[in-house]
């Protein structure tokens, strides 16, 4: 069987942009800090879609909790390219923990957990509950972006018209 791995260097990345082979070295120590600014900056970005996903909604209403999970899975239906990046990456943490250290938590999951707590505590859900919650929401948008940026997937809809319903439904059961 063919092995079809590319081998990744700053060489190779070099040569794809154009530039001499000493180039990246002005930036980069090595091919590891190449990835972890890739990494950083694809963070960014989705952490900063998810934000403006609600920035004028309600937050005390359950449905931006849906429309936050649209934006995540919409986020890789967009940009299919950054899920496989992103989750294959060992460098991602996300603690499920109630009580950990948010701030080494990987940003995107940080916010809906914040809003989770947000919406469901006012619900009068213990936290144990809203902590499943969490566990339930993050598995199915992660599970449906994980699928919608699948080769070989045929579904007669589109995701932006149909993933709100799907999030919405499985909410509401």
């Amino acid at each position: 069987m063919k092995n079809n791995t590319i081998m990744f260097s700053l060489r190779r990345v070099a040569t794809m942009c154009g530039v001499s082979n000493a180039a990246p070295y002005s930036h980069f120590k090595n091919k590891e800090d190449l990835l972890e600014a890739m990494k950083n900056y694809v963070t960014e970005q989705f952490t900063e879609e998810l934000t403006n996903s609600i920035k004028d909604e309600d937050l005390d209403n359950p449905y931006t909790l849906v429309k936050m999970g649209k934006s995540y899975v919409m986020f890789f239906v967009k940009n299919k390219q950054y899920f496989e990046f992103l989750f294959s990456q060992s460098c991602i943490r996300i603690n499920l923990d109630i009580d950990n250290d948010n701030e080494s938590n990987f940003p995107p999951f940080e916010l809906l957990k914040e809003l989770h707590f947000r919406i469901l505590r006012q619900q009068g859900l213990t936290d144990e509950k809203i902590k499943d919650a969490i566990i339930s929401a993050w598995a199915t948008v992660h599970g449906l972006a994980a699928i919608a940026t699948m080769k070989g997937i045929i579904y007669d809809k589109t995701w932006e018209s149909k993933i709100e319903d799907i999030i919405w439904n499985k909410e509401k059961n």
